[in-house]
């Protein structure tokens, strides 16, 4: 009999610290530090959750309220991990998820 091995995404939540700055501004200070030393700077240690699957859609942000038990606010930030691939996003003030691209 042959196994089956799942291999778990995981998924991080980075919630802004008590700096206090705004969305635009926490952006350009990220652009320009770089994402680890922005992530290390302006947030809080990150809460992580695995997960088999992820539906992104309009319930999103509700899934992630119930997975981790906080409020999800504009400029927290949002990494997915699975194998070798790594996404952060970023919630807007709009409700939206901006990719941030790492450069570099």
């Amino acid at each position: 009999m042959s196994k089956i091995l799942l291999e778990m995404a995981i998924l991080r939540i980075y919630k802004r610290n008590s700096t206090h700055m705004d969305l635009s501004q926490l952006v350009e200070a990220i652009s320009e530090s770089g994402l680890e030393n922005g992530l290390q700077k302006f947030y809080n240690t990150p809460l992580e959750r695995e997960s088999k699957s992820i539906v992104a859609g309009p319930s999103f942000l509700q899934f992630l309220v119930n997975l981790f038990g906080v409020h999800i606010t504009a400029g927290d930030v949002i990494q997915f991990e699975h194998g070798s691939h790594n996404k952060y996003y970023m919630l807007s003030a709009t409700g939206t998820w901006d990719e941030i691209i790492k450069l570099g």
